[in-house]
């Protein structure tokens, strides 16, 4: 009995070590995250990133596939950046702040966004595409629409923001295209809502731009009500 106790005891053991050990490099503290970028361009922006946030590089092995850069905080913090190349145009990057900063860890890798040049979602003349349409809705509730609109076609929303009068949700596609619902009061209870998808056009924004429109009429369950 003592020795299958002893047995159980080693096993749980290893196995707390386990865990403990793989939460180093992934687990609910590390952003992860797509680029349609390749690994020597991301690898650039990240060490730029790192740089302009004031962090101490003390290891950079790396080559054209991707690599691990480690940097520190001023408070002593470490920070791990893994680059890794998943094809010729897309690269997956892995971002950990010990001993669990994932707010920091987001901050970076959204520095690394706009280094290459993912920004903020625009709807402009050299912006991205966009689609639109006009509710009759509460904007708070239009809102939280916007946002389970995204999550439903896997959308990860990065930032928002609500006024009286407006309200924006921002987020990331998974190849780390930004994408952004803006909403605007035109009057009382009726709101313009506008679905922009990239920085740049593109017949891939286009779609994704009314992929976004359609899935908030779907979720308004007032396909007819937009004009």
């Amino acid at each position: 009995m003592k020795r299958i106790a002893s047995t159980l005891l080693a096993l749980a053991i290893f196995a707390a070590a386990g865990c403990s050990s793989n939460d180093l490099g992934t687990g609910a503290n590390t952003v992860d995250r797509e680029f349609a970028k390749p690994a020597s361009d991301v690898w650039d922006a990240s060490v730029k990133s790192a740089q302009s946030m004031d962090l101490c590089l003390s290891t950079d092995d790396h080559d054209q596939l991707g690599g691990e850069l480690v940097a520190s905080r001023a408070n002593g913090q470490e920070v791990r950046i893994w680059v890794r190349s998943m094809d010729e145009k897309r690269s997956r990057v892995s971002v950990r702040v010990e001993p669990g900063d994932r707010a920091f860890a987001l901050m970076l890798y959204e520095k690394i966004a706009e280094k290459l040049g993912l920004g903020e979602a625009k709807a402009a003349f050299l912006g991205g595409n966009s689609a639109e349409g006009t509710y009759v809705m509460d904007l708070a509730v239009a809102m939280l629409t916007a946002r389970r609109t995204l999550r439903s076609i896997e959308v990860t929303i990065t930032e928002d923001e609500a006024h009286a009068n407006w309200a924006r949700v921002d987020g990331r596609q998974k190849d780390s295209t930004p994408v952004r619902v803006r909403i605007d009061r035109i009057e009382d209870q009726k709101l313009k809502v506008t679905f922009i998808a990239g920085n740049e056009r593109s017949a891939d924004h286009k779609a994704f731009a009314q992929r976004m429109k359609d899935e908030f009429d779907t979720r308004t369950q007032i396909k007819g009500a937009s004009y």
